[in-house]
């Protein structure tokens, strides 16, 4: 009788127990779910991706430059002393290029990575990566890639490009070049690239790392960056 009387005051304080952790997870869960909702804005958009060939300083060959144009939309962090900007946001760029082989891997892949220091909401800038014109010419390549996609990152955390169900999300439609939009074929192009693209790291640069002049009437408002003078991988 003692046995089943502490049995019944041992089940008793578990369904206790699971009610008052209930209690408390809901408060918890409502905030997380409204946390959620603001998280689940974009941060950073890419409004627009666009390419030319330049002439850089007293070079022989053009170059390619690769203008990727950011809007900052959002600041989830909270405790930011201006919420106005948004800092840190990192933009990792890959550029591939076929060549007359049908295999992926002996594809043309280059990448590049810059940071930005601080971005206005609503201001637009941009951000300008150039490939050498010795390489160029050398990969008898084209102003314009087959292939490109853009990462961004703010404050170590990735932006969606796609929604859980694997669509391109709306106003990243600019980060991914219209051949791999869909979920599989960014997949399988993001695989080959991150297999091969260390191959030429170093070649893709970012604009802060160009010693050379572009021509200033075709250099579009650039942010601050964050300086990191090595090739990205």
């Amino acid at each position: 009788m003692p046995q089943i009387k502490a049995l019944c005051a041992y089940l008793a304080f578990l369904v206790l127990s699971v009610s008052v952790v209930h209690a408390q997870a809901a408060p918890a869960a409502e905030k997380n779910a409204k946390a959620g909702a603001v998280s689940g804005k974009p941060n950073v958009i890419v409004r627009d991706v666009k390419f030319l060939q330049v002439a850089l300083g007293g070079q022989v060959n053009k170059w390619n430059r690769m203008q990727v144009e950011l809007e900052a939309k959002n600041n989830p962090d909270e405790k930011a002393l201006n919420k106005r900007w948004l800092d840190k946001v990192k933009v990792t760029v890959t550029q591939i290029y076929k060549t007359a082989s049908a295999k992926p891997e002996d594809w043309n892949y280059y990448r590049s990575t810059a940071t930005v220091l601080t971005l206005e909401i609503g201001q637009p800038r941009s951000v300008l990566f150039y490939l050498p014109g010795d390489i160029v010419k050398r990969d008898r390549i084209n102003k314009e890639p087959d292939f490109y996609y853009v990462e961004l990152e703010v404050a170590g955390n990735e932006e969606p490009v796609f929604d859980a169900k694997g669509t391109l999300v709306a106003e990243q439609q600019r980060a991914v070049s219209r051949d791999i939009s869909q979920k599989a074929k960014f997949d399988a192009a993001k695989d080959a690239a991150d297999r091969a693209v260390s191959s030429n790291s170093g070649m893709l640069r970012p604009q802060y790392m160009i010693t050379y002049f572009d021509a200033p009437v075709a250099v579009p408002p650039s942010p601050e960056f964050i300086r990191e003078d090595t090739p990205a991988r």
